[in-house]
């Protein structure tokens, strides 16, 4: 039986919580997660499979990111022919939203400059675990590579995973939760995402946590962006950006 069709569909700032049961908007939640899970997985071993697995070479990087993305707007798409009346608001930012795009980008650096102070300065300090840099990608990205980054970031990363993770799973969580629940829920999915495949490499716990944290930060700073200005294309603009400034980055120095 197809999910429950929602009211007043993409209208945030105006839903009540509760108007779909708790316990079937998570089970529906869970079956995205673990849907998007299994594809993503799959499609990024099949891309590594069939470019390399060397991301610090352009073409296997672009390849890898490019079937990961691929794979969640599958997930995403495959729930909204599942439920054809649940509509996400797609349109251009008002010029209210401006503060919150502004706000989200800079809140996203500040977020980034604490992780590695962190990062550099307390965890080697306590000799807990290596650099942060060496369980993530963008450390071994050079060159075209990083350019190539950034342009995936605008057109392609942050588009798909603001497409997943906000508009498809925060906006389902906000049928049945408040709002601090449902970007608070979407936004440790969206961390879980990001680390699970440093987990597969066995690294010290405490790098896991520290990703952990950052990431869901970041997901809550994109989920307070869409919140308040109900358009995906916000959030969508803050992380594609950010992400672009994160890989563009090394070659200004």
């Amino acid at each position: 039986m197809a999910d429950q069709s929602s009211t007043l569909p993409g209208a945030l700032s105006r839903r009540v919580p509760g108007q779909s049961g708790i316990v079937r908007t998570i089970t529906v939640v869970a079956g995205i997660v673990v849907s998007a899970l299994v594809v993503n997985l799959v499609a990024t071993l099949v891309a590594a499979s069939a470019a390399g697995s060397d991301v610090s070479e352009t073409i296997p990087f672009a390849t890898v990111v490019a079937a990961s993305e691929l794979a969640f707007l599958l997930v995403g798409v495959g729930y909204l022919r599942f439920r054809s009346s649940f509509h996400l608001p797609v349109r251009t930012p008002t010029k209210q939203a401006i503060p919150y795009l502004a706000g989200g980008l800079i809140a996203g650096l500040v977020a980034v400059g604490l992780q590695f102070a962190i990062t550099d300065a307390v965890i080697p300090a306590i000799e807990l675990s290596p650099g942060f840099t060496e369980y993530s990608n963008i450390g071994r990205v050079t060159g075209s590579g990083l350019v190539v980054g950034a342009v995936l970031s605008v057109v392609l990363i942050g588009p798909v995973e603001e497409f997943l993770f906000r508009g498809i799973i925060q906006e389902r969580l906000l049928e049945a939760l408040s709002p601090v629940s449902a970007v608070g829920i979407a936004s440790v999915v969206f961390a879980f995402f990001h680390f699970y495949p440093v987990a597969l490499l066995s690294p010290p716990p405490v790098v896991l946590i520290h990703m952990a944290g950052y990431y869901t930060v970041m997901g809550v700073i994109f989920g307070w962006v869409y919140y308040h200005t109900d358009t995906l294309v916000a959030p969508a603009l803050v992380h594609g950006l950010f992400n672009a400034v994160l890989f563009v980055s090394p070659l200004l120095g």
